[in-house]
């Protein structure tokens, strides 16, 4: 029986910056029949805090990947840093690349060399940034993540690069064509899902995970049912357990009355 959905944000079941009417409606009808719903993002914690408010949701908050995970009240109940050792190493390699560097610290923004593919970052997150030009300002602490913003063929090139050098000691994905997002070995959405399941005592057999792009592969692939949609990804459609018919966020609808459906059989 699905007990929890967790689910991805940004072209799952927000669109435009707002919660179209039916996904707020088939939120509201998988709480009236018991199934929670959480949050797992790689947006900051406090960004995606302005959401929960919204959706008036009570659980755990799934933040930067799985990187931090937060309470209702923005309390940190889990934390995995990059040290500086490492993050500055791939810094350096992005910052040879041109790109958009943010860094993240104790929940707090920093942009270094702001361009085009992300000069809007702040505003669409609704959180505040520090700009910096010198690396010498920031902070020489653990960053919850690195995310390189720049075109998308460089976006897939330094992917592949970094994948190279850093495998084993750092998660290397992507949460659009343009944002390239890295955080602690260890760290993902699906390795979140896990802490969950031992925070609010509900077996993983019993959570259903839901996204639409690559970093959210491990949460639909370690949850007890998978869920994506039609129009994303085939790598995410071969890990699923249930694609939909529909493409987001009509088929959110469909996932709503999937779980459901499973609950009743």
């Amino acid at each position: 029986m699905i007990k929890l959905l967790v689910t991805d944000l940004d072209g799952t079941i927000l669109f435009n910056d707002s919660f179209p009417q039916i996904v707020r409606e088939g939120i509201e009808k998988l709480s009236m029949y018991g199934v929670k719903v959480c949050i797992a993002s790689g947006r900051m914690l406090s960004s995606i805090y302005n959401y929960y408010r919204i959706l008036d949701l009570d659980t755990p908050i799934i933040a930067y990947n799985g990187a931090m995970i937060g309470d209702k009240d923005l309390n940190i109940l889990y934390h995995k840093p990059i040290e500086f050792s490492v993050w500055f190493k791939v810094f350096r390699m992005l910052y040879k690349k041109d790109f958009q560097i943010n860094l993240y610290f104790d929940d707090k923004l920093y942009i270094f060399r702001k361009n085009t593919f992300g000069d809007r970052y702040p505003l669409q997150n609704k959180v505040q940034a520090k700009f910096v030009d010198d690396p010498d300002e920031i902070p020489k602490l653990p960053t919850t993540k690195v995310l390189g913003i720049g075109p998308p063929e460089i976006v897939e090139e330094t992917q592949i690069e970094l994948k190279r050098i850093f495998d084993s000691n750092l998660y290397i994905t992507t949460s659009s064509p343009t944002y390239l997002e890295i955080m602690n070995s260890g760290v993902s959405k699906g390795r979140a899902l896990m802490l969950l399941s031992e925070m609010l005592k509900i077996p993983v057999t019993d959570i259903a995970g839901l996204g639409d792009s690559f970093n959210d592969l491990e949460l639909i692939r370690d949850a007890g049912i998978g869920i994506t949609f039609k129009n994303s990804p085939q790598e995410l459609k071969d890990v699923a357990d249930y694609v939909t018919e529909s493409n987001s966020p009509e088929g959110f609808r469909e996932v709503v009355e999937f779980i459901l459906w499973k609950n009743r059989y």
